[in-house]
């Protein structure tokens, strides 16, 4: 009897204990349900697929979190803290600041600014960028912690997502051109990529690497990274190997159209034991690319030089030196003889050097308004004010052909 009234007493408690869980877990039974546990299984909160649209967890509601805007989230409060305070939020801080911290939606802003969200955690510009007129993120270990931990997850979302990619191609021994076309966008076609491949004992080496951009149109490239596709893959094994180095992740090019541009660094070596052996006859590549498209090759103009030198010498410089009837000598040691103030040195002996400097204060468009004409007879200028102004506007109109 006393066995048997443990044992009452032991279902009784546990009964009980059963019955204040159900009820003390009875607000989180929809959410437990739309897990695949309860009533609901597979079929959301509503029982029709639905999901909770209050539950930002609930795998079935269409407007949950991500995994990454929920570490943002986490993450928010504090950031608008540190990096807010009308500096990267308002943009009232003087000098104004990037405003990546803006609302009405601050994940939005962030996630939109260059620079941030990266593939590598370790390249955004929150870990890179150092102390300022705010505090680096690693001032505070705790801080530094959550930014990692939700940089994290914004790279495997982007890791989540394929890459656009050329279809896996056998390579041979020698020369190899592959058409990138499949992993442009933009509407760009006609881009290739060549280079010489070979065995370095069982490994794959490629040099002479030159990307080909289409008559007419400049080509930017970002990050390519080869991926070993394997002939014969184990069982229990991957069919796929990325280079392991990424060893292209620095690759960031805009070449002109029609030409063929080295593609840095311009050759590789795919030692890594997953690219070993390498098989040529069996072994394919495909070539991911995180960016192909259109670009706009940037050109750095030359600085203008002057037209006739000795023109310049005749007729305008000694004017300059104080042998033109005008009540200064601009070449005055204190001045802008060998003090060169404003950039120009009127008594070095190098006259295309001079005449270059006089060049960059006229204005071609407007001669008469032409620094070289306004500064010296303005009554702020240092070296005192010219008295014969038309003079010396007359000197630089009649003799701009000289300059231009």
């Amino acid at each position: 009897m006393t066995g048997l009234r443990g044992r009452a007493l032991s279902i009784g408690i546990t009964l009980a204990i059963a019955s204040a869980f159900a009820v003390g877990c009875d607000d989180a039974a929809d959410s437990l349900s739309t897990r695949g546990s309860g009533g609901n299984r597979g079929g959301g909160a509503n029982g029709d697929g639905t999901g909770d649209p209050n539950d930002p967890n609930d795998p079935n509601n269409p407007n949950r979190l991500s995994p990454e805007e929920v570490a943002f989230r986490a993450l928010e409060g504090d950031l608008v803290s540190v990096c807010g305070r009308t500096c990267h939020d308002t943009g009232k801080y003087a000098p104004p600041a990037p405003m990546f911290l803006a609302g009405p939606d601050v994940y939005k802003s962030v996630k939109s600014h260059p620079g941030i969200v990266t593939r590598d955690v370790y390249a955004s510009a929150f870990l890179t960028k150092g102390p300022h007129a705010g505090p680096a993120v690693s001032y505070d270990g705790a801080f530094e912690k959550k930014v990692v931990a939700w940089l994290e997850a914004e790279s495997l979302a982007i890791q989540a997502v394929p890459l656009p990619t050329t279809p896996p191609t056998t390579l041979k021994s020698g020369a190899n051109d592959i058409d990138l076309t499949p992993a442009a966008i933009g509407g760009l076609t006609g881009v290739r990529l060549k280079f010489d491949a070979a065995l370095v004992g069982t490994m794959l080496s490629l040099s002479n690497i030159v990307l080909v951009a289409p008559a007419g149109q400049d080509v930017h490239i970002l990050q390519p990274r080869f991926i070993r596709v394997l002939g014969t893959p184990a069982a229990d094994g991957p069919a796929e190997v990325a280079d392991p180095a990424d060893s292209f992740s620095n690759s960031d090019q805009t070449v002109p159209g029609g030409a063929s541009t080295p593609l840095a660094p311009g050759s590789v070596l795919f030692s890594n034991e997953a690219w070993r052996p390498f098989d040529l006859a069996k072994d394919k590549i495909r070539i991911e690319i995180a960016k192909l498209e259109p670009g706009k090759v940037a050109v750095i103009a030359t600085a203008a030089t002057c037209k006739n030198v000795q023109g310049f010498v005749t007729n305008v410089l000694p004017s300059m030196r104080g042998q033109g009837g005008f009540n200064l000598n601009c070449a005055n040691g204190n001045c802008h003889g060998n003090a060169a103030i404003g950039n120009i040195n009127l008594a070095g002996n190098d006259n295309n050097l001079i005449c270059q400097q006089v060049l960059q204060k006229m204005n071609q468009g407007n001669i008469a308004q032409s620094l070289i004409v306004t500064k010296p007879t303005g009554a702020n200028h240092g070296g005192g004010q010219l008295t014969d102004a038309n003079g010396w506007r007359t000197l630089f109109m009649n003799n701009a052909a000289v300059f231009f």
